[in-house]
């Protein structure tokens, strides 16, 4: 029996059930105070991450509360918080931006409005139905070519980005629309300096310190929350004294030009309706436009693979403390079915929060549970308050997000990845550059298109080392540096990928060693080591074996696995090369082919020189590699 060991990466539907299998009122209890906790932080990230994609605070919290419920359900990790993230706000702002300027530059109030509601429709509808694909199709193993390099590198990107296009609502400044690269809008800032709306900057800036401050005192302390519940009373008896009460008219306060106030204050850009017309949500079906959706879909692309990145990272990075094991596939899917219903609702495209998660876990959520408590909490938090939170100035969520772009990139990680080798380096600055100058949806593509291409480049280069066998049958590499006797048969061990990318080099490189060589009448290639077969490697061995038998000489292969059987069986090679030439490994006996193949090779070797005349002493001297072999009793398979 082989010992292959396989990993399921099937989808089912009861990763939820076997969570209750043996529920009880102590994880109950765990899972909520652990939503308690993570509401806390949801809630303001949400809303401002609705805000950093140009979106109604509805669709972030939307997501927030419905759709995270679905990932909960059917994700298989049990302690992920699926939601909104900064990297995907800002994907869906350039996408969104990009296809109002090309379709509706012309677009105000509330049809533009109404337009970004229908374009969001549509890229969430897109992102879902990626996702639900490339999970049944098991594609789950593709992310695995997408390097961490790339990622860190992103990331870093982002956080840039997320701090020069949260100035703009900090300083009270009107971002331009005709400009999207980070370098374009960071000069944009530097040159309208006299523009700055400096009542809103004052807040911004305040609402900054604060945090700062927070964090100072302890670090444990929910800042955000903090924060933004003070600025929100504050701002509601401000507003409802101003509207209620009315100043006395003394000479103190005489000098006061409250219409310039008034003026003032009035241009301060606030949250507004938390609801987007009702706490529950109205459920439409996507919007279709398939115009604008052929435009939508390299964003949609991009936001898909981003989400599913960070998603599995964080679950992977909190499975290895908690050893839970983790279906990368199930994970895509339960993000495929609470993006999909996203596009119903009217919410932003989800991802895996790692702050979220990485709290859930250490406030001590023991089921999925305690996601759907994140959720129910974030609700009654949002109707409870959510005349409150109406009156919380933007600046205040622009000062939140840029406090918590630091978070976002682990500098430790940045600087292995520079030092680590040069194609770390060179993907990890490319990156950052391309975010720099480029829209940031193909910047990601940039990092991604250069991680598969390095990968591709090393994995096409099989490992091609030439052994000989002692008298014990023991393997020795041979060194071609230094002087040795000419040898009629060689062993080259073929290790690596041999699919259609290292094809070409795995042939290329046989020859040349056949055709320097005119004393070899036999090459063995030992397979046990070489993996991915296809026609292309097939193809390569056809012609590398009829090079050889039209010069004279032969191909044999040992320590097939049967899996390469199957491939050369299927494809005619077993006909072409023959049977006798090929030797199947055995796990029981490792050495037990090479053996067979030497033996056989010696065969060869001595019938081809009684045919020639030779003198074939040679063959079973001592300095012969398969002598020992050939007079060795080989165990027996079984």
């Amino acid at each position: 029996m082989s010992n292959t060991f396989t990993s399921h990466d099937e989808i089912s539907l009861a990763y939820f059930k076997k969570d209750f299998d043996r529920y009880s009122w102590s994880a109950f209890r765990s899972d909520m105070f652990a939503g308690l906790a993570v509401a806390m932080l949801t809630l303001p990230q949400s809303l401002a991450y609705a805000l950093v994609a140009g979106l109604p605070v509805s669709t972030g919290l939307y997501a927030a509360i419905f759709s995270s419920i679905i990932v909960a359900i059917f994700g298989s990790s049990r302690h992920l918080i699926a939601g909104t993230s900064n990297a995907i706000a800002i994907l869906i702002q350039g996408g969104i931006s990009s296809v109002l300027f090309t379709y509706y530059r012309y677009a105000t109030g509330p049809e533009k409005e109404e337009l970004v509601l229908q374009i969001l429709t549509q890229l969430t509808l897109l992102v879902g139905v990626m996702q639900i694909i490339a999970a049944f199709l098991k594609l789950g193993r593709l992310t695995h070519f997408v390097s961490h390099t790339v990622i860190i590198g992103y990331v870093s990107g982002v956080a840039l980005a997320l701090v020069i296009s949260q100035l703009f609502p900090l300083l009270g400044m009107h971002p331009p629309t005709d400009i999207s690269s980070l370098y374009e809008r960071s000069s944009y800032i530097l040159t309208h300096l006299s523009s700055i709306h400096w009542p809103t900057a004052l807040i911004g800036i305040a609402c900054l310190l604060a945090l700062f401050g927070i964090k100072k005192i302890d670090r444990k302390i929910p800042a955000g929350a903090v924060m933004l519940a003070a600025v929100a009373i504050l701002a509601y008896f401000i507003d409802y004294f101003y509207w209620h009460f009315e100043l006395p008219n003394t000479s103190l306060l005489s000098f006061v030009d409250w219409n310039y106030i008034d003026s003032l204050t009035e241009n301060i850009a606030v949250v507004g309706d938390t609801s987007g017309g009702g706490f529950i949500p109205h459920i439409n079906w996507p919007y279709f436009n398939p115009g604008i959706m052929n435009n939508l879909v390299p964003v949609a692309f991009a936001i898909a693979l981003l989400s599913v990145m960070e998603a599995t990272s964080t679950s992977k990075s909190v499975a290895a403390n908690s050893g839970q094991h983790l279906s990368t596939n199930q994970e895509i899917f339960g993000l495929g079915l609470g993006n999909f219903w996203s596009s119903f609702i009217g919410a932003m495209p989800l991802s895996g929060s790692p702050s979220r998660t990485a709290l859930n876990y250490e406030s001590g959520g023991q089921t999925r549970v305690a996601a759907i408590f994140n959720a129910l909490f974030v609700y009654l938090m949002i109707a409870a308050f959510g005349f409150l939170i109406r009156h919380i100035p933007v600046a205040a969520f622009s000062a939140l997000l840029i406090a918590s772009a630091g978070n976002i990139v682990n500098i430790k990680q940045l600087f292995l990845c520079l030092k680590a080798t040069r194609s770390d380096a060179l993907v990890l600055i490319l990156t950052l550059l391309a975010c720099l100058f480029l829209s940031l949806d193909i910047a990601f593509y940039i990092g991604v298109i250069m991680s598969i291409t390095l990968y591709l480049k090393k994995a096409a280069i099989p490992q091609l080392v030439e052994f000989t066998v002692d008298e014990s049958g023991v393997l020795h590499s041979i060194d071609h540096n230094q002087p040795h006797e000419p040898r009629k048969i060689r062993l080259i061990k073929v290790e690596g990928e041999l699919f259609f990318g290292a094809a070409d080099l795995f042939q290329n490189t046989l020859k040349a060693i056949t055709e320097d060589d005119t004393t070899t009448k036999v090459i063995i290639l030992q397979l046990k080591n070489a993996r991915d077969i296809d026609a292309t490697a097939c193809l390569a061995l056809q012609q590398l074996h009829d090079y050889l038998k039209n010069s004279g000489r032969y191909l044999i292969a040992c320590g097939i696995t049967h899996q390469i059987w199957d491939v050369l069986s299927d494809s005619g090679m077993i006909d072409m090369i023959g049977k006798n030439n090929l030797f199947i490994f055995d796990e029981k006996h490792p050495q037990l082919s090479v053996q067979k193949a030497f033996s056989h090779a010696a065969e060869l070797v001595k019938a081809d020189a009684i045919k020639t005349g030779e003198n074939t002493t040679s063959t079973s001297s001592s300095r012969d590699p398969a002598r020992g072999l050939i007079n060795e009793k080989a165990p027996e398979t079984t």
